[in-house]
């Protein structure tokens, strides 16, 4: 990952990436391309904005690619950590690590990659210089599954891996993918939240 990128991840989200005898500037050493750096930092934003709540204590442990997903490890919390994490591991198979816009999960030289059809073809495979965070994105990733999260509880994880009807038989995971898929889940829960019909 850039290190630029590196840097403001380590900055803003120290307590949860670096034990707490280690000061000074730190790299954690994000083992990933850029175009998932939106994802992690909106997954870092969801859990420090969780612990505190429930006066848990979160360290990530490993950030990296495995098998076309992000995988983010990490000690303590409680399910609904857990299930943060394991959210963004299913969303990123829809978010092309190299620039962060959305894709699937493909076969690149026997290696399973998450790619846009920009970035699948063949010598589309270079890294993509200056992958900008996109702000809203990030909070509407966070308060939708925020939202999944209170809503669901322990049958997060599932509800966003399957094909829904209120979403014209798409998968949640898909739809966290972009700013306008993250409102969309958004306001289906909250609509249920106070009865509304879908």
């Amino acid at each position: 990952m850039n290190n630029l990128i590196e840097r403001i991840l380590a900055a803003q989200y120290r307590s949860l990436l670096f034990p707490k005898d280690i000061c000074g500037d730190a790299i954690f050493g994000f083992e990933c391309n850029d175009g998932w750096g939106d994802l992690i930092q909106a997954t870092l934003w969801l859990v420090q904005r969780r612990t505190p709540l429930s006066a848990l204590d979160v360290e990530v442990t490993q950030v990296k690619e495995k098998f076309g997903q992000l995988r983010i490890y990490h000690r303590g919390g409680d399910e609904s950590i857990g299930a943060a994490f394991e959210i963004a591991e299913v969303v990123s198979g829809s978010v092309c690590e190299m620039c962060g816009m959305p894709g699937g999960v493909i076969s690149v030289d026997g290696w399973l990659q998450a790619r846009c059809s920009q970035h699948s073809a063949a010598g589309k495979i270079a890294r993509v210089k200056n992958v900008k965070n996109n702000d809203n994105y990030i909070a509407s990733y966070v308060e939708a599954v925020d939202a999944i999260l209170s809503f669901f509880g322990e049958g997060a994880v599932l509800w966003v891996q399957q094909d829904r009807t209120a979403f014209a038989g798409r998968r949640p995971c898909e739809l966290l993918a972009t700013e306008e898929g993250c409102q969309a889940i958004y306001l289906m829960l909250k609509r249920l939240e106070y009865g509304v019909g879908v």
